[in-house]
């Protein structure tokens, strides 16, 4: 586990560069390309900008948005992050009982528990690969009020079959419970267009939540967007969230990155390679890896590779709280062709 004793917090995330001594990290999921080209020249371009407030209705990238995700503008939310859209959701809604995935990103339950929700989970079963089969269905409460999936999960990687996920919705259009799709993975999988669930937003019990940090590299800059056919409940989502919540410059990173078609196809490319060879990789020496359709590794092995890693000042996710996950596993991000080889070279030396 990461030493967070210095200021007494818990740190619930990859990327704690700042408590650990660090020359590569590959705690945090992020583009191995980092930030677009275009963004970058952009928001130099733009710098007398900064000194504005941000448009707080967020109309333009909205805009870009809409037409890049073919969702109308007046069903789209923009917040500081997905984590910010998240306790968004959880206020809006308030339900009093939710469930979530375990293992899944605790940014889910720390919302909900804000929000006074009672939380139960869906277990993912190592012997299933942490996938997700139809018998969700079986394991929802009759008083749930909403669920949480990610798709690909994090921190297992896998795509949820969209069939499943359409089954999930029409019993919870059913049953009056909001479905939130957690798709802040999906723009690394080819096939994005059609396994998301954006095509059924027209339901007034699905949110599909999406952001900037992972696929366009903006973790520090802070972006994210959901969408929903309720209207209402984005407005209840708008009237909750502070003012000015996106800052200028993540409002015009947002509306270039949306641009730049090249670097996606790029980065899908790259992380599909480098995937398959790291897969390799850990096999050879003997560590369980699990399928993965997203920019990162799941990964099950005897030896604390998060120790070993660390006394080389390479920073990997150690899982052991992610609930349903003991000791013995680590997320690992892809990152690119140079940065891997050493990694490969570490843990073959």
């Amino acid at each position: 586990m990461q030493d967070t004793s210095k200021d007494n917090i818990i740190y619930r995330h990859g990327g704690d560069i700042y408590h650990n001594n660090v020359l590569y990290d590959f705690s945090v999921n992020t583009n191995p390309l980092g930030m677009p080209p275009l963004v970058k020249q952009k928001l130099a371009e733009n710098m007398d900008m900064f000194e504005r407030y941000p448009d707080m209705q967020c109309g333009r990238l909205r805009e870009a948005i809409s037409l890049k995700e073919d969702i109308g503008k007046e069903n789209i939310l923009c917040g500081n992050g997905a984590s910010e859209v998240f306790h968004l959701i959880a206020g809006a809604v308030k339900p009093y009982k939710a469930m979530v995935t375990a293992p899944a990103f605790s940014g889910y339950e720390y919302a909900l528990r804000a929000a006074g929700t009672k939380v139960e989970y869906y277990y993912l079963e190592e012997k299933k690969d942490f996938a997700i089969d139809l018998d969700i269905l079986d394991k929802i409460p009759v008083d749930c009020g909403i669920i949480f999936l990610c798709s690909p999960c994090n921190p297992s990687g896998r795509i949820i079959n969209k069939k499943i996920l359409l089954e999930v919705l029409s019993y919870c259009e059913s049953n009056k419970i909001y479905l939130v799709a957690d798709e802040c993975f999906l723009g690394f999988v080819p096939d994005y267009e059609e396994l998301s669930m954006k095509s059924e937003i027209q339901s007034s019990y699905l949110i599909v939540v999406n952001a900037f940090t992972k696929l366009y590299a903006m973790a520090g800059l802070r972006l994210g967007w959901c969408a929903c056919g309720d209207k209402g409940l984005i407005a209840r989502m708008q009237q909750m969230q502070p003012e000015w919540s996106v800052s200028v410059p993540a409002q015009i990173a947002g509306i270039y990155a949306l641009k730049d078609n090249g670097y996606v196809l790029k980065t899908r490319s790259l992380v599909a390679r480098e995937r398959a060879r790291m897969t390799r990789f850990f096999e050879s020496k003997g560590i369980k890896v699990f399928p993965s359709d997203s920019n990162f590794l799941l990964v099950k092995s005897s030896i604390n590779l998060y120790r070993k890693l660390l006394g080389k000042q390479v920073l990997i996710r150690e899982c052991s709280n992610f609930k349903g996950l003991p000791d013995g596993f680590y997320r690992i991000a892809i990152r690119t062709e140079e940065e891997n080889n050493v990694l490969i070279s570490l843990l073959d030396s």
